[in-house]
C-alpha cells in the first residue's frame, strides 16, 4: 500500500517530488501528505515533516555568494559563522510621523503645560501614563527600525540569535549537535491576517530555537536559513 493511500490525503497536484534531507533521496509525490505534514522517504526508511523537506528543497537552491538586500554573512579565522540582517522598513514613513504627532501633542498637553505652570497634577499625570508608556513603546520601535538588526552567529555546536540596538536587546542561544536540521514553519507571528513563517532549528525532534518570524522578505529567510544549515553542516 502506498503510505500516500494509507495516510489517507495525498498531496495537491502542485506539489511535486522533492529530495529526503537525510540521504537527499528523491521523495516521490504518492509519499508526500501536505495536511498532515509528513513525508516518507524510502531509501533511509524515515519520515520528516513535510514543512522540513520543502525547506530543505528550497535552501538547496540558494547561492550564498548572493545574499539579499539587508543580509551579511562572514565567517572567521576561528570558523565562526556571523548572519546579519538589517534592514530599514517603509513602516517608518508611517510610524515617524504618528509618534510626532500623537505623542508629541499628548506629552505637550498632559506634562508640557505643568512645567510651563510650575505646578504638579497628580490626576492628570496618572491620566498621562498610557500616553506615555505608549510613546515609549513607539519611540523604541522606531528606534529598532532605524538602527537595530538581527545577527546569528554560529561555532562549534553552539549558537546565539541577538536582536536588538546596538548591544541593548534580547540574545539566546542555543546548543547542537549531529543531525541538527533548519526549516521554515508557520508561527503565530500575523502580517495582514496572514501567517509568518519562522527559522526552526530542530534536532531528534525537538526544537531548539524558533525566530525571525517578522523578516521581510521572505527571500531574505529562506537565505538566512540555507546559510545557517550550511554553516552547522
Amino acid at each position: 500500500m502506498k503510505f500516500g493511500s494509507f495516510l489517507g490525503i495525498k498531496a495537491p497536484p502542485d506539489v511535486t517530488g522533492s529530495l529526503c534531507p537525510g540521504c537527499r533521496s528523491l521523495i516521490p509525490l504518492e509519499d508526500i501528505n501536505v495536511a498532515k505534514d509528513i513525508a516518507l522517504c524510502r531509501s533511509c526508511a524515515r519520515t520528516w515533516t513535510f514543512s522540513l523537506v520543502r525547506s530543505a528543497a528550497e535552501m538547496g537552491e540558494v547561492n550564498l555568494e548572493q545574499p539579499p538586500r539587508g543580509v551579511r554573512i562572514e565567517t572567521d579565522y576561528e570558523g565562526t559563522t556571523t548572519i546579519r540582517y538589517r534592514r530599514i522598513s517603509l513602516v517608518l514613513i508611517f510610524l515617524i510621523p504618528f509618534t510626532a504627532v500623537w505623542g508629541g501633542l499628548s506629552m505637550a498637553g498632559i506634562y508640557g503645560t505643568q512645567f510651563k505652570r510650575g505646578e504638579f497634577d497628580l490626576g492628570q499625570s496618572l491620566f498621562g501614563l498610557p500616553f506615555l508608556f505608549g510613546t515609549v513603546v513607539l519611540c523604541s520601535v522606531i528606534a529598532f527600525l532605524l538602527f537595530g538588526r538581527w545577527e546569528i552567529k554560529l561555532r562549534c555546536g553552539e549558537g546565539t540569535v541577538f536582536t536588538g540596538v546596538g548591544r541593548v536587546g534580547w540574545r539566546r542561544r542555543f546548543a547542537f549537535g549531529p543531525g541538527v536540521q533548519v526549516s521554515l514553519e508557520q508561527s503565530s507571528f500575523e502580517v495582514n491576517h496572514q501567517r509568518q513563517e519562522a527559522i526552526v532549528v530542530t534536532q531528534a525532534g525537538q526544537k531548539l530555537i524558533r525566530f525571525g518570524a517578522p523578516l521581510q522578505p521572505r527571500e531574505a529567510k529562506v537565505f538566512i536559513a540555507a546559510a545557517m544549515s550550511r554553516a552547522i553542516g
